[in-house]
């Protein structure tokens, strides 16, 4: 393969990345979403896990579907789900608005349509980012797995900066309201879908596998795995594995038929995949220290409304100096930033420190597991932050110290999981893989995600009349017990680590 051809698949997937993170910012649309539709606490939850449930649920699916078909076939796939996700939304926000404006009262389950288009853009999202993720992973050498990983990673991270960034083209001043301006929330969604199709699209002819000559794939075991037939295409719609080589056989089957054992083969590797000890340990960890960042970044905005109470009007106060919407402008931006810098920083770190030395030793002691170590590490800074915001933040300035440290927790999980399967199983069903463990950050999303605007409605019933602010809950009575069940799951996630540790020293396994 040519370098302007590998050059243009590893832009186009960057390009994917860059444009993949819809899912985080909810918190920039959602409130004005809730407004127009009359859309509950409790309700907008959902419609904020629907996004997450579409990203991991069908996460697995997408990442077979690179493996087997190619990355092409799954970028095409996610450009129109992007489409239709995000017009329905620009859609359904249009009818409520007029509806409102001409004094009807929008439908009492519009949250629902809501929800199903939000669950097609996470959809959306599995699929951009895992064309991505599986072209780029399987495009680099070994040697350089976690850095492979840790760009597209902290590319997919800048991405909610990106789109916020695009919001501030729709935005409008308001004068004399408490808000410091508006988002033209048909217009921005409008944007973004012909933005992510058309990128997409295009990644759907120039996003390849393109496996260089000194990875570590045996390629004899390709001919067994694969279970379709031979495509001499070329294009991003095929995988490595189905271009003719040396080891082609020279007569194949007339009947186009795939062989019995092929698929047998196949459905026992992915049964002795999920039958492992270190599956559901690994699953356990993302499951407990990602749902709650998961959480988070998709309530930040009502996290702030809490804290922004009235009687915090001292001009020292951050709060009272912005929106509620430019605060949360800002904290998607810290998100991405913070996502970006770190997913670059520890990938390139694990990698460094994982090397062996240069005399040939092999690494010993806490270096055989730098990569565990990292996770360790994080879900250690997740459990403080929880804490702290649970206990000591009682203003929107306690989130500037939160808000980093989740995304740097969230960043090193998301980044060294991938690498931690490519080193513990095959490269050749990453994409599987990773898509299915990525189904246990969707299940601790959809319970800490929903969870949370339970516990919020229950506060906001109990609060004074004198507390109550348009239906808004305030105080710390509306997050400290979320954070003190983060606390708790962070705690568990880092136990999990030290228990698949030991267990992979003691069978010798290198990470």
């Amino acid at each position: 393969m040519s370098r302007l051809g590998r050059a243009s698949s590893g832009v186009s997937a960057l390009l994917n990345c860059l444009t993949a993170g819809a899912p985080f910012i909810f918190p920039i649309w959602a409130p004005e979403v809730a407004r127009v539709t009359g859309t509950s606490s409790a309700h907008l939850q959902l419609v904020a896990t629907a996004a997450i449930l579409g990203e991991y649920a069908s996460a697995a699916l997408f990442g077979a579907l690179a493996d087997r078909r190619g990355p092409g076939a799954v970028s095409t796939t996610a450009g129109i789900l992007f489409g239709v996700g995000l017009g329905a939304l620009a859609w359904r926000y249009q009818v409520c608005a007029v509806e409102q404006a001409n004094g009807v009262t929008p439908w009492v389950h519009e949250w629902v349509l809501l929800a199903l288009a939000w669950f097609t853009v996470g959809c959306g999202t599995a699929a951009s980012y895992f064309s991505a993720m599986c072209s780029l992973s399987k495009s680099a050498p070994a040697s350089h797995a976690g850095l492979a990983i840790a760009l597209p990673c902290a590319v997919f991270g800048l991405s909610p900066l990106f789109l916020s960034t695009i919001a501030s083209f729709f935005t409008t001043s308001i004068v004399a309201s408490e808000e410091t301006s508006a988002l033209d929330v048909r217009a921005y969604l409008g944007f973004l879908g012909a933005l992510l199709m058309a990128v997409n699209l295009a990644g759907g002819f120039l996003i390849r596998d393109l496996p260089w000559a000194d990875d570590n794939i045996d390629r004899a075991i390709v001919a067994v795995i694969e279970p379709f037939p031979d495509y001499d295409d070329g294009s991003g719609y095929a995988s490595p594995a189905e271009l003719a080589n040396e080891r082609t056989p020279l007569v194949r089957n007339r009947t186009g038929e795939p062989d019995k054992s092929d698929e047998a083969a196949t459905g026992e590797s992915f049964r002795a995949f999920v039958s492992t000890t270190s599956f559901w340990l690994l699953g356990g960890v993302i499951f407990f220290a990602t749902g709650p960042a998961e959480m988070y970044m998709a309530s930040v905005s009502q996290i702030l409304t809490s804290l922004a109470r009235p009687d915090l009007s001292l001009p020292s106060r951050r709060g009272s100096q912005h929106g509620t919407l430019t605060l949360s402008k800002h904290h998607v931006a810290l998100l991405s930033i913070s996502n970006t810098i770190w997913r670059l920083v520890v990938g390139a770190a694990s990698d460094y420190l994982a090397r062996p030395d240069a005399t040939g030793r092999k690494r010993t002691g806490w270096r055989k597991h730098i990569r565990l170590v990292f996770v360790g590490a994080a879900c250690i800074l997740l459990a403080l932050a929880c804490l702290w915001a649970a206990t000591g933040m009682s203003s929107p300035a306690g989130l500037w110290v939160v808000t980093p440290a989740i995304a740097i927790s969230y960043g090193t999980i998301f980044t060294l999981a991938p690498a931690l399967i490519r080193a513990r199983w095959s490269i050749l069903d990453f994409g599987r893989n990773w898509g299915t463990l990525t189904w246990f950050s969707a299940a601790g999303a959809m319970l800490y995600t929903p969870l949370y605007g339970i516990l919020l409605d229950l506060a906001r019933a109990k609060q004074d009349d004198s507390e109550e602010r348009n239906g808004v809950c305030v105080g710390p009575r509306c997050y400290r017990p979320i954070f003190a069940l983060l606390t708790v799951s962070a705690v568990v996630a880092g136990a999990l680590v030290i228990v698949l540790g030991r267990r992979w020293a003691r069978r010798r396994i290198v990470t």
